[in-house]
């Protein structure tokens, strides 16, 4: 559970929804809100009841507008203060990154800076109509640094560049074009849509989603022979698991499999 209020943790038949909870400030993470996160992202890899995570923001104006720097910008304040608090930005990309279960971006509204790259960083991410992405940090004088690296991964480096430079926003059919996200839904359909996307992810070998997802991470920076060898490996691993021996059976007695998570 939750131990922060402005993160709110709810489980439902196996779908984890993890709900950024600062409306008022288009969610943006807070230094102990951000420290949450990472628990909360630990917590979940360890729950064997745990199969989807979908993360959201809460009311219907932002997904996530980064991290809150409010109180940080004062000349007193030290390069290593700030430091500091971006750090805390960074373990929740790494978090993200680290977490074993499929990762559901659910953005319905604004996504910019650091919260661009928390949707960045989620393995499948789907939008309202209405969102909104980008990265406006070089508009006061900065740069989206953290947040490179999980967008030059999503959609490449140019595209990456384009939003740096510019600042502007893109909407959410323009994102699914360059690549952001998967997909966008109504307004009004847009929770049952994902939650359906969820659910469906339930019904699969966990084992194989958590193998295939690691896979697929580990591969980005490796020689093509390389990650050939790599994964050659990983399948002979996956076909000596119950869970794999189960599905087999299953597809041959024509009826559902029933996982174990072995």
């Amino acid at each position: 559970m939750s131990k922060n209020n402005d993160i709110i943790l709810e489980m439902r038949n196996g779908v984890a929804t993890v709900t950024l909870n600062r409306p008022k400030v288009h969610n943006a993470l807070s230094g102990a809100m951000m420290l949450e996160f990472v628990r909360i992202c630990e917590e979940l890899s360890k729950d064997d009841e745990v199969k989807v995570v979908v993360l959201t923001g809460a009311g219907e104006k932002s997904f996530c507008s980064g991290a809150d720097l409010g109180g940080m910008d004062s000349d007193e304040d030290s390069v290593i203060e700030f430091k500091n608090h971006v750090t805390k930005y960074k373990n929740c990309l790494i978090a993200l990154h680290k977490l074993n279960k499929p990762v559901i971006a659910a953005i319905n509204g604004y996504a910019l800076a650091g919260g661009l790259g928390l949707a960045a960083s989620c393995d499948l991410a789907y939008a309202t109509e209405s969102a909104q992405f980008g990265a406006p940090e070089i508009n006061v004088g900065l740069w989206g640094m953290m947040i490179s690296a999980p967008l030059v991964k999503a959609i490449g480096y140019k595209k990456t560049l384009e939003l740096m430079y510019t600042g502007d926003r893109i909407k959410a059919a323009k994102a699914k074009e360059i690549g952001l996200i998967n997909e966008v839904f109504t307004d009004e359909d847009f929770e049952e849509k994902v939650y359906n996307v969820a659910e469906k992810l339930t019904t699969k070998n966990p084992v194989a989603l958590s193998y295939g997802r690691e896979a697929m991470y580990m591969i980005q920076d490796m020689e093509y022979e390389k990650s050939l060898t790599y994964l050659r490996d990983q399948v002979v691993v996956l076909s000596r698991t119950k869970d794999y021996k189960e599905g087999l059976t299953a597809f041959k007695e024509k009826r559902d499999p029933v996982w174990t998570g072995r």
